[in-house]
């Protein structure tokens, strides 16, 4: 299996809207200050001290689904952290020392299969290089007027950094259904975020769902109005609505060029035998087309 680079994905909102980002006036300067203050090592002593670590040995079971989408995505493995939180959320913050984290509320509510679409996504993030901005974004966004003076973070910049937030979260969508193989697991990851119900999204219908998706765009595209409006109720928000992304994801898995992808993606090479088809770390059986063990995450090849 080929890693995937991401300028193959990369949304284009994403490429135009962090150009836009970089010419407002105050950007420059709030990227200088921004770097003065930031300190990896506060966040990782955050991460260190207040959340679980994840790994082969610790909660080996949600470890195992990391390795396998970074050797997809072509990136390095990140620190992986399971934090106290009821609301289902996952986030990457870094820069050099770049963590995904993954909320108690998103564990619970999500099989595996949709947990790895999200760490898919928050992976897709490291692959097309987000992650310092968006370190800067949520630090500057939260606590920029105390720490950097008010009139350093102006509304313009703000609304700026929102709307390239939003963006970016459609090419990390794409990267999430190149390793999923498609966009239904991460169009229930949108359904499942909207209900906030593992009950009751096990009897959505999907179908439905994306034609409510589908109603929304008529709905926005019927007037000028009802564009200005829902921009109003998004402009402070950091992410896409959700019908908006699932929507989104399916129409561009039916394009030729998520069709190349995967054709990329799965030229492969003869497949090694292992030794008794056994992986040498957990014991457990594995196919010889495994990169990693899809048991404990070891490395196979």
């Amino acid at each position: 299996m080929r890693s995937i680079n991401p300028r193959d994905y990369y949304h284009p909102q994403d490429q135009k809207a962090l150009w836009e980002l970089q010419q407002i006036p105050g950007f420059s300067a709030a990227l200088k200050a921004f770097m003065k203050m930031f300190s990896e090592n506060m966040i990782r002593g955050i991460n260190m001290s207040n959340k679980v670590q994840i790994g082969p040995r610790q909660l080996p079971e949600l470890y195992a689904l990391l390795p396998p989408i970074c050797e997809v995505l072509g990136i390095r493995e990140p620190e992986f952290y399971l934090e106290l939180d009821p609301a289902a959320n996952a986030y990457t913050m870094g820069d050099s020392i770049i963590s995904i984290t993954v909320t108690s509320g998103l564990v619970d509510l999500m099989n595996e299969k949709q947990i790895s679409a999200v760490l898919a996504h928050e992976c897709g993030h490291i692959a097309c290089r987000h992650v310092l901005y968006q370190t800067m974004a949520s630090m500057l966004l939260s606590a920029g007027a105390n720490i950097l003076g008010g009139n350093l973070i102006t509304s313009g910049l703000q609304l700026a950094f929102f709307h390239w937030q939003r963006c970016s979260e459609f090419s990390c969508d794409r990267a999430a259904a190149i390793y999923m193989d498609g966009s239904e697991t991460v169009a229930q990851v949108m359904a499942l975020l909207a209900s906030g119900s593992r009950e009751m999204a096990e009897r959505l219908d999907m179908e439905l769902y994306m034609r409510q998706a589908e109603e929304y765009r008529d709905f926005m595209d019927d007037s000028n109005w009802n564009k200005m409006l829902q921009y109003y109720a998004l402009m402070s928000q950091n992410h896409p609505f959700l019908s908006v992304r699932a929507l989104e994801i399916k129409e561009w898995c039916s394009s030729p060029v998520f069709k190349n992808i995967m054709d990329f993606k799965y030229e492969r090479e003869p497949a090694k035998i292992l030794e008794k088809n056994l992986c040498p770390a957990c014991g457990k059986p594995v196919e010889g087309d495994w990169g990693f063990c899809r048991h404990c995450g070891n490395k196979l090849h």
